[in-house]
């Protein structure tokens, strides 16, 4: 099994620029081919209404031979084949993943190309960029009948444009080695970060050029508050200028802060404190019989925001029934227990079985800071522009 220590951690292309560009060179690569049934008991062109589930009797459909699912994703999207074949072996469908880069790459593209989209159903879109495609009618409704068994919390949309499929949190992650060599005592609030005492530890990114830079930033505003005032002296802004008055580390994309700045990544960079996942630690375990307080790296926990990944059927989308039963299939168990090692997030069906390099070394952060996804696009660019006036 990989743990994500054969390359980079496996979520390092979703980290990448929350700026959105015009052209996307496109890679599609077929998954699955398996052959296809002749039962052919639901079409690939059926209209759902938004208020039923594409279930019959509780099983996924069958679809005519030669039905292919096109997925358009994030570069960090994986899945196991045989869970795949699992899918293309109860449905007849195959799937085609065509990656676009990071998530806001991903989702730029898809509209521009709304009027004939590239696929049938989007995956990997979060929170902060939703607004953005609900505003360019980029999805059909779809009601999953896999939500009865998903936490209210994370279904942030009650016309189901989206489903949510996992979740993870932005945390700072530290070097737990540095702090023991050090005899000095793990920071355990954002207020700590800003302390003399970590002085020229922090590496962040910046959040007009990173998502997990976007969701620190946003953390800040949730803990510290003041995101409605205009001015220049908010108390999320005046936290900055602490953090920057203690020497904090601004580097544009994830890939810099975990690979290049901090000290715990196989990068071994100078700083112990990054902002990175709850979900890091285990990819710098190789030894899975450590004790989870002897991890080369852990979390905090008071510093962490949560992220929602969702999918949904593009609105014009060639196989809308097809993509509406791939959305039941993520929200199933195959597909819930291998995105955690393939992809290192959280499902968000309630009671999966984690695997137990996950279960044990990632960190459950019970109540992460929050925002409303629409007061973030209401106000997300002022928060950046406020936040630049300070590292000018």
């Amino acid at each position: 099994m990989n743990h994500g220590r054969t390359t980079k951690h496996p979520r390092r292309s979703r980290h990448g620029r929350v700026a959105v560009f015009a052209s996307v060179g496109m890679l599609v690569v077929t998954l699955a081919a398996c052959g296809s049934s002749s039962s052919m008991s639901s079409s690939p062109e059926r209209t759902s209404t938004g208020d039923t589930s594409v279930l019959v009797d509780g099983a996924l459909p069958r679809f005519p031979e030669g039905t292919t699912l096109r997925v358009v994703t994030h570069d960090s999207f994986a899945v196991s084949s045989a869970v795949l074949d699992e899918f293309t072996a109860a449905t007849g469908v195959k799937v085609e993943i065509l990656n676009q880069g990071d998530a806001g790459t991903m989702v730029n593209a898809s509209i521009l190309t709304n009027d004939d989209p590239q696929g049938d159903l989007l995956f990997g879109i979060d929170e902060n960029l939703l607004t953005a495609a609900f505003d360019a009618g980029l999805f059909r409704s779809y009601n999953a009948a896999g939500l009865s068994t998903v936490a209210p919390s994370y279904l942030v949309d009650d016309q189901h444009r989206v489903t949510p499929i996992d979740h993870g949190e932005v945390c700072v992650n530290f070097d737990r080695s540095w702090f023991t060599s050090h005899e000095q005592p793990v920071p355990q609030r954002l207020e700590d970060l800003a302390a003399s005492s970590t002085n020229d530890l922090l590496a962040v990114e910046d959040p007009s050029a990173s998502t997990p830079g976007l969701a620190f930033l946003l953390a800040t505003i949730a803990h510290f508050g003041g995101g409605e005032d205009t001015g220049s002296n908010p108390p999320w802004l005046d936290y900055w200028r602490s953090l920057k008055a203690n020497g904090v580390s601004v580097v544009e994309s994830w890939e810099s802060a975990y690979y290049s700045s901090f000290s715990g990544s196989t990068g071994k960079g100078d700083r112990p404190l990054v902002v990175s996942y709850s979900s890091s630690p285990p990819a710098e375990v190789s030894d899975t019989t450590l004790a989870v307080d002897q991890t080369p790296t852990g979390v905090i926990a008071d510093t962490c925001f949560r992220q929602i990944e969702f999918a949904g059927v593009f609105a014009k989308a060639k196989n809308p029934g097809a993509a509406e039963a791939f959305i039941e299939f993520m929200l199933g168990t195959s597909f819930q227990q291998d995105m955690t090692t393939q992809m290192y997030v959280y499902p968000v069906v309630g009671g999966t079985q984690l695997p137990e390099v996950f279960d044990k070394y990632t960190t459950r952060i019970a109540e992460p800071f929050t925002l409303p996804f629409d007061e973030v696009a209401a106000n997300r660019e002022r928060w950046i522009a406020q936040w630049a006036s300070v590292f000018r």
